[in-house]
């Protein structure tokens, strides 16, 4: 008989462990369900996510045996699990399937295989476009939904990207091609529409067509998944969408806000968005995840469901450890999820007992999450140096080359890998102060770049360059003169030149493993911070310039491409966040932190309360000093220090004013993958 545990909530708001797992077909079936549903009571997980037909147990896409087969074992393992009151939802492991592998279209099934932009035919994956597909996916979801479910979760291959061993992905099937030439009105080849999406340049009309032909496509199969599924569910019923990286669906011609409300039943949906790796890797690493869980509470309706990807693939805590587990279940719960969508035993077919280790964690990990889950809602925003995205920012982009999808692709992170690591934090959204790296400044209208260029703004050298081929150059304080590559010029070092950076002047700093850096040319009033040098100390050019301009903005710009490839130093850290200073005219309205390398701050607020989470990144433990730019600073700050897998604890705070700023230092050391958790 499984004993019972029953454990006292002590904070108001419940966190929620949704535990994906998956039963097989076999004799076995109805045990191992017992067994789960004894797991789940012991360890108060409230939900199971019913996996079917996934990874080591999936055959392609589902002939009728397989899938009479799957729904009569979901429907037994469903009905042992309620018996016992734990929740259930559905998780089809494939919508067009994730990857051939091996695998083949069933016999009794004539699905359409689909087509990279290279013209590979997949054996196993389906076209978005085809008649047969859509009547098969929407009578399976149908059929399930007959039995009841929470959610019925739409997995990432929803996608047209990522679809192995296909050079880039799927979409350029013959069915797509004629409905493209009917939005163009003329035929059109598969290589035709290639070349003219990549074109090198300014973006080929096609392009943004194209992306609306396949967004048009996409929505369409939504709507059917969510009418197949609301006509056949009994009760009150949801579709949660899982989804992959931003950039990655933006090449995609994805509009979130318009794939929502195709998915959205009575009001009701759910996302589970990805944000952490499947394996384990450095704590500075999560950088990443911030980011990740930042930029997609923009995608999403305010009522949405939020469950985050709590991953480990493929399993057990030899690929991941229960520390860093913790530490992605933490940042989660910082930013207001809903639950926890746990993917954390291997779908191997085992029973839930075979691995006793993930219980522990689960126990181990609640007394933090749960106050954690009492302190921090959705209302909460980030605040520190907005990194802003565009969701059609791939239809905006220059490529160079035009040979591959993948040239389409650009991002908003570029900014958060420099400035986290260095104690500055970051916010999705446009801010007073922001930071523009790469060619994400071909996304943004001109108005919407002059509102950046008259507060703060941090540009790189591709940046740079693309804002003086718009005109913008006046306003940036610089000339845009060339590119020099690696093997053309001896550039290596960098040096300080002004004391305004905050370091001695004379310090130097490495760029020697930048494969190019810009020649820029300061315009009058400009002035530079750094200057680049070679080995004999010749001047090569500016490495840094600061710049004030006509309109009340302050630049500062960087020779080189994507700073986060800067090594990073204690001198470093100081030069970019009087950088920071400098741009925000000396009032940046956040956070900075130092004491450490990768203590990674992210600041949230709302009216009343805020919030700075300062992780530890490093396995050396540090104490951060949290530095707080208000002369009218009247709140009483509280901290709280939550250590992996550990329960909550209060901890005392040195407060030091100069010159009209707080530095708050704490007298605990954070360990690594820890947190420091302060309030005012």
């Amino acid at each position: 008989m499984v004993k019972t545990a029953v454990k006292k909530n002590l904070y108001p708001k419940p966190l929620r462990y949704h535990l994906r797992f998956q039963v097989i077909p076999g004799k076995n079936a109805e045990r191992d369900a017992r067994i789960l549903a004894g797991f789940c009571k012991n360890h108060c997980v409230e939900e199971v996510v019913i996996f079917f037909a996934g990874e080591e147990w999936n055959n392609g896409l589902l002939s009728l045996k397989e899938e009479n087969m799957w729904f009569n074992t979901v429907k037994k393992v469903k009905h042992i699990l309620e018996k016992t009151g734990i929740k259930t939802s559905l998780n089809p492991w494939m919508t067009v399937l994730h990857c051939d592998r091996g695998r083949k279209f069933p016999e009794d099934r004539k699905f359409k295989p689909a087509v990279s932009p290279c013209g590979e035919t997949s054996k196993a994956c389906g076209s978005f476009a085809d008649d047969n597909w859509r009547d098969y996916i929407y009578k399976l979801y149908g059929r399930f939904a007959r039995l009841g479910f929470r959610v019925t979760w739409v997995e990432d291959d929803f996608r047209y990207h990522n679809h192995s061993p296909l050079t880039w992905g799927i979409g350029f099937e013959k069915e797509i091609l004629k409905r493209f030439e009917r939005k163009i009105g003329r035929g059109v080849s598969r290589e035709e529409v290639v070349r003219n999406i990549l074109k090198p340049g300014p973006p080929h009309p096609w392009r943004e067509k194209w992306m609306e032909n396949w967004r048009e496509i996409q929505i369409e199969v939504a709507e059917g998944l969510a009418s197949a599924v609301s006509k056949n569910a009994p009760d009150k019923t949801k579709i949660g969408l899982m989804s992959s990286h931003p950039t990655s669906h933006s090449v995609e011609g994805r509009d979130w806000q318009k794939l929502f409300r195709a998915f959205t039943i009575g009001g009701d949906v759910a996302h589970r968005p990805h944000f952490g790796g499947y394996s384990e890797s450095l704590g500075r690493n999560k950088v990443y995840s911030i980011m990740m869980l930042d930029v997609q509470k923009n995608f999403r309706p305010a009522s949405c469901e939020v469950a985050p990807e709590i991953e480990n693939f493929p399993y057990t805590n030899w690929n991941k450890s229960d520390t860093l587990t913790w530490a992605e279940m933490a940042l989660c719960m910082f930013f207001g999820s809903d639950a926890l969508l746990l993917n954390l035993f291997p779908f191997s077919g085992n029973p839930a007992d075979r691995e006793p280790g993930v219980g522990k964690l689960l126990d181990r990990s609640r007394p933090g999450l749960e106050w954690i889950s009492s302190k921090f809602s959705k209302d909460l925003h980030t605040r520190g140096v907005g990194i802003p995205w565009k969701q059609d920012a791939a239809t905006h982009v220059h490529t160079y080359s035009g040979q591959s999808m993948h040239e389409l692709n650009t991002t908003s992170f570029e900014p958060g890998y420099f400035l986290l690591p260095c104690g500055v934090p970051v916010s999705a959204n446009f801010q007073k102060v922001n930071a523009l790296f790469g060619s994400l400044a071909w996304a943004f209208t001109d108005n919407e770049i002059l509102q950046m260029l008259g507060g703060g703004l941090l540009l790189d050298a591709v940046s740079a360059e693309i804002l003086c081929e718009r005109g913008f150059s006046k306003y940036i304080g610089v000339e845009f003169k060339k590119w020099t590559y690696r093997e053309e010029s001896k550039y290596s070092v960098e040096m300080i030149v002004s004391r305004q950076t905050g370091i001695e002047k004379g310090f130097y700093m490495s760029v020697n493993l930048f494969d190019r850096t810009g020649v820029l040319k300061p315009i009058k009033k400009a002035r530079e911070w750094t200057v680049i040098i070679t080995p004999e100390k010749k001047y090569w050019g500016p490495g840094m310039i600061a710049y004030k301009n006509e309109i009340g903005g302050r630049i500062i710009t960087h020779a080189v491409p994507n700073p986060a490839r800067l090594v990073l130093s204690y001198q470093r850290q100081i030069l970019t966040q009087k950088a920071i200073e400098f741009i925000s005219k000396g009032a940046f309205d956040s956070v900075v932190v130092i004491g450490g390398p990768h203590l990674i701050p992210i600041h949230f607020e709302n009216k009343n309360q805020n919030f700075a989470v300062i992780l530890n990144g490093s396995p050396d433990a540090s104490s951060p000093a949290i530095k707080i730019n208000s002369e009218n600073f009247r709140h009483s700050v509280k901290a709280t220090l939550l250590a992996p897998l550990a329960k909550p604890e209060k901890v005392n705070l040195s407060i030091q004013t100069k010159r009209g700023a707080l530095t708050i230092t704490s007298c605990r050391e954070i360990p690594y993958l820890g947190f420091l958790v302060l309030e005012w």
